[in-house]
């Protein structure tokens, strides 16, 4: 009798145990449910407010119907996040203008998103995204991320001259700014033929991704996130960066198509779920990296950065190669990428490859060749006047071109674009270009 209780009792714990387990996942159910609802998400609102976000889509139905279709599909309108939210502005701003009652602008900043995203701005400010403006604007202070002092056009501190002097400012205008980003200009009130705020043509309109804002902020999210849907989806795609990462200068897209992870991304893309949240967004979700798997995710114990830069070791733009500052923990966490999909002796045999061919291009043919220029310009046998002379030309496309094609191809397990791309015409350029300063030097030596 004894033994027949003690199992009853045992089999009545045994079920209350099981209704409380299934009571707790219940109500962890529910409670998942309505924190990630679009309700639990969305920012309350008042009636004035509900009434003008109203009347922003009716007319804009109307209008431009593609930015309210883009709108109404994007995780903004789950939120009930609408057009006045990051739209409106103050008297004050410089860019504000009295449009249908309220007082708006045009230009959504980083510093309007970091109402609610401050981390990923935040980050996006220490990247070099966002300096990308002074790689091709003459600064007062010219310095690279390195600390070298080195700028990007023409070898020369604070050159500008190649972009809008050489080529045409309308040229810079079209293409440099359209990637790098334009400094934006609101006219003056005398300038002006009524009291709103009117962009300058020349500056506006531009979604560069370091564009300098009427705010004093810099970088524009709408780069990658293109407006009015913003999808993570469209910023993790290698397509994305190859609206700017593209060219004879700075291959990135073309070196990540050609290598192994290209391979894999171009047949199994349609097979990936790229919608999946930053926090999580690991190994499980694809076989291969993207640029911003490697350059912005999070994975494995990493978290995710909005500064693009702070996983890089060395600087592969500048004309000389030089390590970053901290370089040790940039490699460090980029390794840790690598790692979640190869083993520690693969990664860092590849990167002792890697190392090793930035060491031949700045020892074997930058440094020489940049002595010799070095020479000429001190003995008064090239001008001071910035492109002018077929050597200058000639120098520049050396080390921004080939020179750049070989270290970034090595870098991003493109062989083509190091060999035949990279080293093979900078071998052929390092003759063409020994030649010319030869028959300079043998001219002006001769008083022609």
């Amino acid at each position: 009798m004894n033994t027949e209780y003690r199992s009853q009792k045992s089999e009545v714990r045994s079920q209350k145990r099981w209704c409380i387990i299934l009571l707790f996942c219940i109500l962890y159910s529910v409670f998942y449910v309505l924190l990630f609802s679009s309700d639990a998400l969305a920012i309350k609102k008042t009636k004035g407010e509900i009434d003008v976000a109203k009347r922003c889509i009716l007319c804009h139905s109307q209008l431009s119907p593609g930015i309210v279709n883009d709108w109404e599909k994007s995780n903004h309108a789950k939120a009930q996040v609408t057009c006045i939210d990051c739209h409106q502005a103050d008297t004050t701003d410089a860019d504000a203008r009295k449009h249908e009652g309220e007082v708006i602008s045009a230009i959504v900043s980083p510093k309007d998103c970091s109402r609610c995203h401050p981390k990923q701005v935040m980050e996006f400010n220490e990247s070099m995204h966002s300096k990308a403006v002074s790689f091709i604007k003459n600064p007062e202070t010219p310095e690279s991320s390195s600390g070298s002092g080195q700028v990007l056009e023409g070898d020369r501190a604070g050159d500008d001259t190649l972009a809008y002097k050489i080529e045409g400012k309308a040229a810079a205008v079209m293409g440099c700014e359209k990637c790098h980003g334009s400094v934006i200009k609101v006219k003056t009130r005398s300038e002006r033929s009524e009291s709103n705020g009117i962009f300058d043509k020349d500056t506006w309109p531009n979604n560069g991704i370091g564009r300098v804002n009427p705010d004093g902020s810099k970088g524009s999210c709408t780069a990658c996130h293109t407006r009015h849907l913003f999808s993570i989806t469209e910023a993790r795609t290698p397509e994305a960066c190859g609206t700017c990462h593209m060219g004879p200068d700075h291959p990135q897209y073309e070196i990540y198509m050609e290598s192994k992870h290209g391979v894999i991304y171009s047949s199994e893309k349609h097979k990936w779920n790229m919608e999946v949240a930053p926090s999580v967004w690991d190994t499980k979700y694809f076989r291969a990296p993207t640029c911003a798997t490697c350059h912005m995710s999070g994975i494995g114990m990493l978290e995710p950065s909005h500064n693009v830069s702070e996983r890089l070791s060395w600087e592969l733009k500048w004309p000389l190669s030089e390590k970053r500052k901290d370089w040790k923990n940039k490699r460090e966490r980029m390794q840790m990428v690598c790692l979640s999909c190869h083993s520690k002796n693969w990664v860092e045999g590849y990167y002792q490859q890697f190392d090793n061919v930035i060491s031949l291009y700045n020892e074997e043919y930058y440094k020489p060749i940049k002595k010799e220029m070095d020479e000429l310009y001190k003995l008064g046998y090239l001008t001071k006047d910035k492109f002018d002379e077929d050597l200058e030309f000639k120098f520049f496309e050396y080390w921004h071109h080939e020179g750049r094609r070989a270290r970034m191809g090595a870098s991003m397990m493109g062989p083509d674009y190091t060999q035949w791309h990279g080293f093979y015409e900078l071998a052929r350029g390092r003759v063409e270009l020994k030649r010319m300063i030869n028959e300079i030097r043998e001219r002006k030596d001769k008083g022609k």
